[in-house]
């Protein structure tokens, strides 16, 4: 627990943060620590207190009466020769940040490199720092804070440009065999960095000190672009980029590709799942195979698979036609040239037709959830090709679904290039359903799906299937979207909750809003791809969604936001941006949660949730 550390910003694992110094100077995490006392930069061990384990003073830690300033221990792990559990206790500690011994040990191999970071992040408090010591490259930098390091040092950048090391962001290399292989000395221009250091290199400079004065201004160009490297992860930070920033970084190091392959296995998904948020504002940018495992990724096409159920209008003989569709580069999909010709083309009956989109990388995504974070937040490189990994997993996806779901349609209307990647994965999808299940292809093969001919056929086989058919209501269409929309969010039998049928649904879309009698209950947030909800319609679902996305709160009625002191409790499927319930003796309201529901229990500082409406008890 932490008294002078608060988190501000959350990326996944990845934190800004600040640290109070006893001066009254704030510093921002990530932190770079340095031994150079450069202006702005901190040196290590100004102001930061280590308590070590075996120090007297150790017991100290265990009494908040005692804790003056922002102070630490070191956090040994299990292959430390001093390792022990009992006595470390790090939950117990009134500390603010942990410094992780033996991280040399990290660099063993890749299963070395995950095991101790995540071993220690989830050994101590989420309100606290941590530290990891002597490591930190440029290479690295990114991956170690993406995994929930908020302190690193330039320990190793020192040491490298004292050995001749002169690193550059994706290399290093001995500067030695450089001069040797290229004559004469390199001049300012031959060097591929702009910092200080190397745009005041002169050739000219010799004499008996020039080796000593090389390894002095080497350990400080290799230590200034750590420091910048640090400055641009906080902005990708700020931002809601930093794993596509990893994705790129780690292409320089087989090392490191191999532990964000490892942390991106079954294994870590837990971890990382418990730390992601719900929603984004930001385009989650899917440009490497890596991407295709992300927890965004997952998490949504297992809610498609445990959430989400098809709509419930009958067809023409008890039951409904779905119609596969190719998705498209604009988001979200309706808003697309070629979906606003698919939908004109089944517009007389498209409330007894079930629109399905294929897609990589979400697999596969219902018309009534295309507005939500990720379906509408994504983009991909078009190019045509699927590679085998993609075809896999959007081809499980999809036969997940059909497995599921087939009791919900008598027959399956495929709008597919067939000579296409697309095409390809479905038709092996639903070959199976063959022949319990009628499956109509409507396009030709080398036949885009947009073009007039296919448009007509697609038209024309729809027609035959729902023959004399009344078409479905617009406020149906909606009805459908925004149960979808709850159920998604909330859970299975919220939607039918909060749309019971008698309410107006007003606005364009996407902007829809569902009003009773009463007033306002609910509005969906393009920004976020979620469903707002008001105290009224808070009011309706909280019986349906029981403790899973409430938070419990003290005797108080709160204002503009909720600290974490004052959750008594939180459902633990909460994730930062998720719609939230609060409750307490006081006080009843909705809000968006700003960390997780495990995290708001158990820290002491930061905003747990940002209060949109509350109402006294």
């Amino acid at each position: 627990m932490s008294r002078f550390y608060e988190v501000k910003k959350r990326d996944g694992a990845a934190r800004i943060g600040q640290l109070h110094l006893n001066d009254g100077v704030v510093r921002v995490t990530p932190l770079l620590l340095t031994f150079q006392g450069r202006p702005g930069a901190m040196d290590i061990g100004d102001e930061l207190e280590v308590i070590p384990v075996e120090s007297p003073r150790f017991e100290e830690l265990s009494r908040e009466e005692t804790w003056r300033g922002p102070r630490g221990t070191v956090l040994l792990p299990e292959v430390h020769p001093l390792y022990v559990k009992e006595k470390e206790a790090p939950a117990t500690l009134f500390v603010d940040f942990f410094v992780l011994a033996f991280a040399s040990s990290m660099l063993r191999t890749p299963k070395d490199f995950v095991r101790r970071i995540i071993d220690a992040r989830m050994e101590i408090p989420p309100d606290v720092a941590l530290w990891v010591p002597g490591i930190a490259t440029v290479e690295n930098a990114a991956l170690l804070v993406y995994m929930g390091v908020d302190i690193i040092d330039d320990t190793n950048a020192l040491i490298k440009g004292y050995k001749g090391i002169y690193q550059l962001e994706e290399y290093e290399y001995d500067l030695s065999i450089r001069e040797q292989e290229i004559s004469p000395l390199p001049s300012t221009s031959q060097l591929p960095c702009t910092c200080p250091v190397c745009s005041g290199y002169s050739s000219t400079t010799g004499g008996g000190g020039v080796e000593g004065l090389r390894a002095t201004e080497l350990a400080k160009h290799n230590a200034l672009l750590l420091e910048r490297e640090v400055r641009k992860i906080r902005e990708y930070i700020r931002a809601g980029i930093l794993r596509e920033y990893v994705e790129m970084r780690v292409r320089s190091s087989s090392f490191l590709t191999a532990v964000l392959r490892l942390l991106d296995t079954d294994t870590e998904r837990e971890y990382f799942e418990r730390r992601t948020p719900v929603a984004r504002k930001q385009v989650m940018r899917v440009n490497t195979m890596e991407s295709l495992r992300r927890i965004e990724v997952k998490r949504f096409a297992s809610r498609v698979l445990e959430r989400y159920r098809p709509p419930s209008e009958a067809g023409r003989r008890g039951s409904q036609i779905l119609l596969i569709l190719p998705c498209s580069a604009r988001k979200p999909y309706s808003s697309s040239q070629s979906h606003k010709k698919f939908i004109d083309a089944i517009k007389d009956y498209r409330g007894h037709i079930h629109e399905l989109i294929l897609t990589s990388p979400l697999g596969v995504v219902p018309r009534e959830l295309e507005l939500v974070y990720p379906a509408a937040f994504y983009e991909i490189p078009v190019t045509g090709y699927w590679d085998a990994e993609e075809r896999e997993w959007v081809s499980s996806c999809l036969r997940a679904y059909l497995e599921r779901n087939r009791g919900s349609y008598e027959a399956i209307v495929v709008h597919l290039r067939l000579d296409s990647g697309c095409g390809a994965i479905c038709r092996a999808a639903v070959e199976d359903l063959e022949p319990d299940m009628e499956v109509i292809y409507t396009c030709k093969e080398h036949e885009e799906e947009y073009s007039q001919a296919a448009l007509e056929r697609l038209r024309s086989c729809i027609a035959g299937l729902c023959g004399t058919e009344a078409r479905l209501p617009v406020h149906d269409l909606r009805v459908r979207m925004l149960r979808a929309m709850a159920d998604y969010q909330f859970g299975p039998g919220t939607g039918a909750e909060l749309v019971k049928g008698g309410e107006r649904i007003t606005g364009k879309y996407p902007h829809f809003v569902l009003s009773s009698t009463e007033g306002v209950l609910a509005r969906i947030v393009p920004e976020y791809g979620l469903i707002a909800l008001t105290v009224r319609g808070a009011r309706r679902i909280e019986r349906v969604i029981r403790d899973r996305y409430r938070v419990e709160i003290g005797d108080f009625v709160p204002r503009g936001s909720i600290l974490a002191p004052g959750v008594v409790n939180a459902g633990e499927e909460i994730r930062e941006n998720d719609e939230v319930i609060f409750h307490g003796a006081k006080a009843f309201g909705v809000g968006r949660a700003k960390m997780s529901g495990w995290e708001m229990v158990a820290s002491r500082r930061g905003v747990a949730v940002n209060v949109r409406e509350v109402a006294k008890q």
